[in-house]
């Protein structure tokens, strides 16, 4: 297919990349059969993404009126094969969208290179040959034209617009040890205030772009999220308190005595304990969490102290990081599951319903321009987490030049031509240890699954031979299934969202997990090998998720907040209506091997927070393992005892940045309640890892975190 354009002509949307120029259709590398006029076809949708493309238009591009062909159904064929390279639902499309008798529609974000327009891309057809040669000369005229008046025009302007010719150059900020983030522009633009939050040097720090030494300001090592008074005289940033609090303090810019604004509750959501001054230095906007509520964007006056509450999220949603426009009359927020997954908000600050800017979970942590016409956000969009920029008002985003991934919480210079953002690499792994019995380990770990990102919350198939965990190796967080020597991995979900907590029947047939899916996290189920997910209708409102079968493979247990706190139901997996299971706090449920008892993480009425057991048949739960420190995923069911991943020696609530801790794997038997270590984690213990254990009993495996760094890059030029 000869497109007369540009040699480089590569399209790229989610795992897909289409090569304009060769006529080649490639998934994760592999070449998709689609080859001549379905290929033209789906080159002109591509052109014209996000518009329809005419009927009409497609005929008189690709069947000429000299070609003999039934039309319609060549056409419809043509769509359909589309649709099947892609894997792609007429009813449901996420490609494709067909527009009832007028033509089609591509739906996905396109990355990567511009097509070429399409009126010089693809074969112009016969009847307009005619008027060629006019054209010819027409076209040599205007170019004569245009070059004379471009000629004048420069000799009349004497400065060049040199800033806008400058390469876009993106390199560190600082050289420092430990982990940096948070960074934040100066009101003048000359200085960018950060925390270090791991290091042997704590705090918040504040350097000028010239490359001077960073100044500490302060020496808390859970100080984080700086934010400049508009004077350029203080900074603002917060403080984990305990486990429990966090408070707002300011100091100045130079060194001195902190000033405590506020103390409250912390959010308990990753990324949603950022603050932000209001441009005429009265205010700040930030994260507030009543007792057994969730998180909204409140504003603090500085003169008196008084909050003002500024949202009202939904069921099952947060508001996080806010921040003010340039003019002050309006707050940008984060409404979702917390402040680095969710869409964008503004909201004016007399109040409002607020307007959604972003949809589909693909926004993130922002900064609003100088001119505060557009907002610059952190975004999944394509994948891996990069920066992208939307209109203010709304409108279709587009990707930063220049800026790799993982990119997030970005700030920019008030002239504009400067940009920081952190830079988180994170690489998790599951590791193998093998047992000699149930207490003892034997020989050393062995890294199981490798990724370039993470790979979580693994389960042993009920034969043990495969395993299947939630992974981001091609930039979504999906399921995928491999044997369990690491082997043979198979894709199960392509839904361009998280998903996660991937859980076997018993028969070994299905798998139910969790995904996002309008907002909202939902139950689904994929037949394995080759099926395509299932959406369940379990009827139930807000967060449905955490996902595990009975024996039987009859019923799916879930949690959900619809009635409050977390409580567990169980679901029929062929449908009807949910079964509430727990009465005071449930999240995550294994049954028993004899399917007698119920064994679940969640909190009692007492408070306690561990492993509790309930009879399948009626009766009152009991406290199996009590603990501060187990996660809800965190463990797996033997029907001897229980193994999990102690992680005791966290040391405070806050972002996901503070959570990264040292850990240990014990078993608890229940004959004697007592507890054995097994292993202690050399590297530490990732905060989503998991653990299961293989059926047989002979192998452990779990989430480590095997590498975790984070710095603050400068992006140079940036327009």
């Amino acid at each position: 297919m000869d497109n007369g354009g540009p040699s480089v002509q590569i399209v790229r949307f989610g795992t897909f990349e289409a090569d304009l120029q060769t006529g080649e259709l490639r998934k994760n590398g592999h070449k998709v059969p689609l080859q001549g006029q379905p290929f033209q076809v789906f080159a002109i949708l591509l052109q014209h993404s996000g518009k329809l493309v005419t009927r009409e238009e497609l005929r008189q591009k690709v069947w000429p009126e000299d070609t003999f062909v039934d039309f319609d159904h060549g056409l419809n064929t043509a769509i359909t094969k589309i649709r099947t390279a892609l894997g792609d639902d007429a009813d449901n499309p996420r490609f494709v969208e067909t527009m009832p008798r007028r033509g089609y529609r591509f739906i996905a974000p396109l990355e990567g290179y511009p097509a070429p327009k399409p009126d010089t891309a693809l074969p112009v057809p016969k009847r307009w040959s005619r008027f060629s040669t006019n054209s010819a000369w027409l076209a040599v005229g205007s170019a004569a034209l245009i070059l004379v008046c471009t000629v004048a025009l420069l000799r009349l302007v004497r400065r060049p617009a040199e800033q806008s010719s400058l390469a876009v150059e993106v390199v560190p900020l600082v050289a420092m040890e430990g982990k940096q983030g948070w960074p934040a522009f100066s009101p003048d633009g000359n200085q960018v205030a950060f925390a270090e939050y791991e290091g042997p040097r704590r705090g918040i720090y504040t350097t000028l772009l010239g490359g001077e030494k960073p100044l500490r300001l302060t020496e808390n090592p859970r100080d984080c999220c700086p934010a400049w008074s508009p004077d350029g005289q203080q900074i603002g940033f917060v403080r984990f308190e305990s486990d429990t609090e966090r408070s707002i303090f300011t100091i100045p810019v130079l060194g001195g005595s902190e000033h405590r604004l506020y103390t409250g509750l912390q959010t308990g959501f990753d990324y949603c304990d950022g603050m932000d001054w209001s441009p005429d230095g009265k205010a700040v906007v930030f994260p507030e969490r009543k007792s057994g509520g969730r998180s909204h964007i409140s504003m603090l006056s500085i003169t008196d102290l008084t909050v003002k509450p500024l949202t009202s999220p939904v069921p099952g949603e947060v508001d996080c990081e806010p921040a003010f426009s340039s003019d002050g009359l309006s707050v940008g927020f984060v409404r979702g599951w917390g402040g680095n997954f969710g869409d964008l908000f503004v909201i004016p600050i007399s109040g409002g319903e607020p307007r959604r800017l972003t949809s589909n979970n693909s926004g993130g942590t922002f900064a609003w321009t100088p001119d505060g016409r557009e907002i610059v956000f952190s975004s999944m969009l394509s994948g891996i987490q990069s920066l992208r920029r939307i209109s203010a008002s709304g409108g279709t985003s587009r990707p930063i030049e220049g800026v790799g991934g993982p990119a997030a919480k970005p700030s920019i210079s008030r002239r504009g031509n400067y940009l920081v953002y952190q830079q988180a690499i994170q690489n998790d792994n599951i590791w193998r240890i093998n047992l000699k019995d149930e207490r003892h380990a034997t020989g050393l770990p062995t890294q199981a699954f490798a990724s370039r990102g993470f790979i979580y919350r693994p389960d042993f198939s009920p034969d043990g031979k495969k395993v299947a965990f939630e992974s981001d190796r091609l930039g979504y967080s999906d399921i995928w299934v491999c044997a369990s020597d690491g082997s043979n991995c198979t894709q199960v979900t392509d839904l361009h969202t998280i998903t996660g907590t991937a859980r076997w029947s018993p028969d070994g047939r299905y798998l139910a997990f969790e995904s996002e899916y309008q907002h909202f996290w939902h139950l689904y189920t994929v037949q394995v090998p080759g099926g395509r997910p299932r959406l369940v209708n379990t009827g139930l409102q807000g967060y449905v998720g955490c996902p595990n079968w009975s024996r039987d493979s009859q019923w799916i247990y879930v949690c959900s907040n619809q009635s409050g706190p977390m409580q567990l139901w169980k679901v029929p997996f062929k449908g009807g209506a949910a079964v509430q299971v727990t009465t005071h706090v449930g999240v995550y449920a294994i049954e028993s091997d004899d399917g007698r008892s119920l064994y679940y993480f969640g909190r009692d009425s007492l408070g306690g927070l561990g492993i509790f057991r309930k009879p399948l048949n009626g009766g009152e739960e009991t406290r199996v393992l009590v603990s501060s420190s187990l996660d809800w995923f965190a463990w797996a069911l033997t029907h001897t005892g229980i193994y999990f991943v102690d992680r005791s020696g966290l040391a405070g609530g806050g972002p996901r940045e503070f959570q990264k801790i040292n850990a240990k794997i014990e078993y608890m038997e229940f004959a004697t309640r007592e507890i054995t270590p097994i292993f202690s984690l050399e590297k530490p213990s990732s905060l989503w890892g998991g653990v299961t254990v293989s059926p047989d009993g002979r192998a452990l495996y779990w989430g480590q975190t095997d590498r975790d760094d984070s710095y603050i890059m400068l992006v140079k030029n940036f327009r």
